[in-house]
């Protein structure tokens, strides 16, 4: 069976009319949908917003004359910036030429004496690099105001474009000389869209850099299709753990991934696309066995091995893998998809005969093809050629080689051999072994050279192929490792730079030539031999740590780096602390961590007794806290009421948070409030406002058609709780301590692993800072979100009590000293807020209990402390066996509702309110927490003792809990960790909250846990994580 037709015997009916318009018929159908949102940096815009943007940038590319199809250049990170530009440059009619930030400013320069654009289009990162020729616009999304009047750019309207016109150009490797330029046509795009089904409101991650063909699919196919875009950074990517963590928690419907990058989180997390979908992996030979614990411990809904080269546009064969495949350890590539036709032609273009088992050369007709290399006929005539005896007209066929071997399967399948030439794939690119051979002689001072491709040993199956040059090196002309490694930086694509290696000479054959067989034993031997040799000094073997945990460590670590400043986060420092235990025996404190953070000294450190020491005193430090606000005194005059008709204007800290989202999202329905000003870390107001779209997202609150202009209330105010005048400008400090009637303090840093004086910036200076606007301008009052913790494990010195909600702090300063740095930051903060009470200020605290998600919709917060020991304890089995504790477990929603009815009157300031089940006996015991989770669901747990439980994790049981374990593990009293010193817990009294909500609609007050809300929790967590899994384990109610 030579030819493989496609599917439709006609050419397949795909759309007439251009990109941009299919886009702008999404924005037309959904203009309130997020098109794009960013898994870590809070960054979300709507479908209208986008355009918004994209009309802005298109506004400012038209002051120049654009021909038609003109090549624009694109020199940007991936994500929003990208999108926008790339949207941008079709809109004016123009081509996209996407350029890699992470090569060279030369390579870059080869890219654009070649396409000669007439923009180059970088974000601010890049926009002063040094590249002439060609006219330069910088975009930032911040900065593009969908949110104000853009001049002119409201009345752009697009160029019309059409399935032929070229949407791209995609340079491919220049390891053989001069990059040639890849064109592909709208059309292409079209037929990969209609196969690839992508549905509105799907969530299609965008994994894949911009300048592979691949991201067209996520970009494009995507926003066509009026899916949601999200994306994942260099960041997250870096670390399986991180990329599987964050894949769950944005609950991904489509992706495409590299099979490179599949590799290596399929070997580190096999369930980590469990909640996908659709998975396509493409880009470079499947790995079957990759596959086959992918498809075992956590399969994807459908897990498609596609490939395609660029010069057919994303793809031209599709396969579902089963596990039988996967086992078999042969994965075919398939057949065509829609708009391909397949030929399996011998070396004079004819086709092979039908047997079975045949190989031949893959040529590929159809829509898809490309027009050729841009301005290159001579590499255009031979790859693309006419053969004849093919077309059912008997005319000539247009073709393109691709110079892959495949073999005819069963069922009319392909299975990919390998390359006719020594061309190979390398992170998805393709490059040719003697090119960079040819540019390393060329370039260096190396006399003779062998590059290979090496494949990780068995040992370490999930860790990428990569590429290994040995070098001879020419010592009279200045040759050095170094020296040539700079060059090579400078002279090859960031994909095709090789690790390199010093030898004296090149083995050879019998043949006399290369022994390249003899070089990859060589490379593996002397792997062998360094893992033999252990570091010896403990800096050396910190060093090593170093190089494990951080995501993207240097290639070398002084002993005087800063491991934060090398990019650690907390995350990090929690496996850093595991590993430093079980390397050293030494249990690192966070404390020390925090005041010991380069090298020598965290080495240092741990060498040294450190029973005499003197450390950082918390205790003296929280006192002194308590009385920073002593200089602020009350305003004079009556307190307005927030909700009159002639106030509404509220001031709101902490709106991107958990809470805080839900309080902002019930401001905005009520008609009272007019105006909600929301302070937010943000760059820019469009940033801020993107920060609260992602948390509203995040969290499960969605915005109703009808509910739109409610958005219009809201007011960003871009600054910082620690900074003075909260990171704002004197005029706009002063504007809203005249203009608000109120404030909700609901801001703070929630860190499990920081320390007192960490927290201390956002939670201490915060609320001082807080405090101080309260006092300026006209009186206003204050609502504080604290915690049921800022008393602390009292509990450990004083046994069980009953504590009042107005009862005094210092008697339990004592407990404090053994809990979290966060519930430190909370007392101090609340200590600050009573001694402002005590002078007047108008001030209420509230203390919820430990929210969880909503009660009708089970949507809550899947990074929390609940959220992630739930979903980790029922896949380890285990659960920890903790007596005489609670967490006081209330719904996000009713918190909220009475907090507000609280605040609505001013005869209830000056008073503290716990918000938890008013029925003290109604609270669940932490043990019983988990009685009641077996009733949910067909969940196998086992209740342990504390340290069994403790003991019985491996380091690396769930990524989730890694942020929690040295909570779980530093012992801070006797031999009880931070955790079980909450032993004895207080009961607290509910009587101020009890007579403030009497009057509402439900005086009953918050729920206590019970089943129907642990059953809706554990699928809003299920959901919001990925885990499909878990969720098939869920008990219908009643059985």
């Amino acid at each position: 069976m030579p030819v493989i037709q496609r599917a439709d015997r006609l050419d397949p009916v795909l759309p007439s009319c251009g990109m941009i318009s299919l886009f702008l018929h999404q924005v037309e159908e959904s203009p309130s949908q997020l098109a794009y949102v960013d898994a870590t940096e809070d960054v979300a815009v709507t479908y209208s917003g986008l355009l918004a943007k994209v009309k802005f940038l298109a506004s400012t590319l038209r002051k120049r004359e654009i021909p038609f199809e003109s090549p624009i250049a694109i020199l940007t990170a991936k994500g929003i910036n990208q999108i926008i530009a790339q949207l941008a440059v079709v809109f004016v009619g123009g081509t996209c030429v996407p350029l890699d930030p992470s090569i060279s400013d030369d390579q870059i320069q080869v890219r654009l004496d070649d396409a000669q654009p007439v923009y180059l289009i970088s974000d601010v990162e890049n926009q002063h690099r040094q590249l002439g020729g060609v006219p330069k616009v910088t975009v930032s999304h911040e900065n593009l105001s969908s949110f104000s009047s853009t001049g002119g750019a409201e009345d752009c309207i697009p160029t019309p474009t059409y399935p032929e016109t070229r949407s791209h150009i995609f340079y491919t490797s220049g390891t053989t000389g001069k990059p040639k330029g890849v064109q592909v046509l709208a059309r292409g795009l079209y037929r990969v869209k209609r196969w690839a089904k992508i549905r509105p409101h799907d969530l299609v991650g965008h994994v894949t850099n911009p300048t592979f063909d691949i991201s067209t699919l996520d970009i494009w196919v995507g926003l066509m299709s009026g899916a949601t875009i999200v994306n994942f950074n260099k960041n997250i990517l870096s670390s399986p753990f991180t990329f599987s963590e964050a894949l769950k928690r944005s609950r991904v419907s489509w992706m495409v991934i590299t099979t490179g990058l599949f590799n290596i989180v399929a070997f580190a997390c096999p369930d980590a696309f469990s909640s996908v979908e659709i998975l396509v992996t493409g880009g470079e030979a499947a790995n079957s066995m990759a596959m086959k614990l992918v498809l075992e411990n956590g399969p994807p809904g459908k897990l498609i091995n596609a490939y395609g080269p660029t010069e057919c546009a994303v793809w031209c064969t599709y396969h579902e893998v089963t596990l039988e495949e996967a086992t078999s350890g042969c994965i075919s590539i398939g057949g065509p998809i829609v708009g391909t036709d397949l030929y399996v032609l011998n070396d004079d273009l004819q086709l092979v005969d039908g047997k079975l088992e045949t190989i031949g050369e893959l040529c590929v007709g159809g829509p898809g093809l490309s027009p050729g290399y841009f301005k290159r006929p001579d590499l255009t005539k031979k790859a693309f050629v006419n053969v004849t005896g093919l077309a059912k007209d008997g005319g000539p066929k247009r073709l393109y080689r691709t110079g892959d071997l495949v073999r005819y399967k069963e069922r009319g399948l392909l299975e990919y051999i390998g390359r006719k030439d020594n061309q190979i794939k390398i992170h998805g690119f393709r490059v040719e072994l003697e090119g960079i051979e040819a540019t390393i002689i060329k370039h260096c001072a190396v006399s003779t050279t062998a590059v290979l491709k090496i494949h990780p040993p068995q040992s370490e199956p999930g860790q990428s192929a990569f590429l290994l040059a040995y070098i001879v090196l020419k010592p009279e002309e200045g040759g050095t490792l170094q020296a040539v490694s700079d060059k090579l930086k400078e002279v090859l694509p960031w994909y095709s730079i090789p690790r390199l290696q010093i030898i004296d000479q090149l083995p050879l054959n019998t043949s006399a030539k290369v022994d390249r067989k003899k070089l990859v034993e060589l490379y593996y031997s002397s792997l062998e031999m360094s893992s033999e040799t252990n570091p010896k000094s403990n800096l050396e073997r910190l060093r090593s740590i170093w190089l494990q945990t951080l995501s993207q460590p240097p290639s070398t670590i002084k002993p005087h780096d800063n491991y934060f400043s090398l990019g650690g986060t907390s995350l990090q420092s929690a496996t850093l602390i595991l590993k430093i235990r079980k390397e050293f025996g030494i249990a690192l404190t966070t404390n020390a961590l925090y005041q010991h953070q380069t090298l020598s000294a965290m080495a240092e450190y741990i060498g040294r007794d450190h029973s005499t020491e003197k450390v950082f005193d918390t205790k003296e430090c929280m006192q002194k806290d308590a009385f920073l606000s002593e200089g602020l005194e009350p305003l004079s005059g009556p307190i307005p009421d927030w909700r009159s008709e002639a106030e509404g204007n509220v001031f709101v800290t902490g709106a991107t948070g958990f809470l805080g989202a839900y309080l902002v999202h019930a401001l905005i329905q009520m008609p009272e409030t007019k105006k909600v000003q929301c302070l937010v870390r943000a760059k820019s107001i469009d940033h801020g406002m993107s920060r609260l779209l992602a948390a509203f997202a995040k969290y499960g609150i969605s915005i109703a058609k009808h509910e739109e202009p409610l958005l219009s209330k809201i007011v960003i105010l871009p600054g910082d709780l620690a900074d003075p005048n909260l990171g704002l400008d004197q005029a706009t400090f002063e504007d809203i301590s005249n203009s608000c009637a109120t404030i909700f303090h609901f801001g703070a840093l929630v860190n499990y692993v920081q320390p007192y004086n960490v927290h201390r910036p956002a939670n201490i200076i915060g609320t001082l800072n807080i405090i101080s606007l309260a006092v300026t301008g006209r009186p206003k009052s204050i609502h504080y979100s604290s915690s049921f913790v800022a008393h602390g494990p009292t509990g450990l010195f004083k046994g069980p009590l009953t504590l009042s909600e107005d009862e005094p702090l210092e008697p339990h300063l004592e407990g404090l000293m053994y809990d979290l740095g966060y519930s430190q930051s909370q007392w101090g903060a609340e200590q600050l807020l009573w001694n402002s009470i005590k002078k007047g200020i108008p001030i209420s605290i509230y203390r919820p209990g430990f929210i969880l998600g909503h009660s009708e919709s089970g949507y809550g917060n899947p990074d929390d402390f609940m959220g992630r020991l739930i979903i980790s304890c029922i896949k380890m089995g285990t659960y920890p066996l903790l007596p005489k504790q609670r967490k006081e477990f209330i719904p996000v929603d009713h918190c909220i509702r009475d907090i507000l009815h609280i605040s609505y009157s001013n005869s209830n300031l000056g008073r503290a309110y716990t918000i938890v089940p008013l029925d003290p006996s109604a609270s669940v015991e932490w043990n019983d927490t988990f009685e009641l989770l077996k009733q949910c669901g067909d969940f196998k747990l086992q209740g342990l003792p504390y340290m069994e439980w403790i003991n019985q994790l491996p380091e690396t049981v769930d990524e989730r809990l890694q942020p929690l374990m040295p909570m779980f593990t530093e012992k801070v009293y006797g031999d009880k960790t931070r955790w079980e010193v909450w032993e004895n817990m207080a009961i607290y009294q509910t009587n101020n909250t009890r007579a403030a909500i009497a009057d509402s609609q439900n005086p009953e007050g918050c729920s206590p846990l019970n089943e129907r809300l642990l059953r809706l929790y554990l699928q809003g967590w299920f959901e919001q994580t990925g885990n499909s899994q878990l969720m098939k384990c869920m008990a219908t109610p009643g059985n």
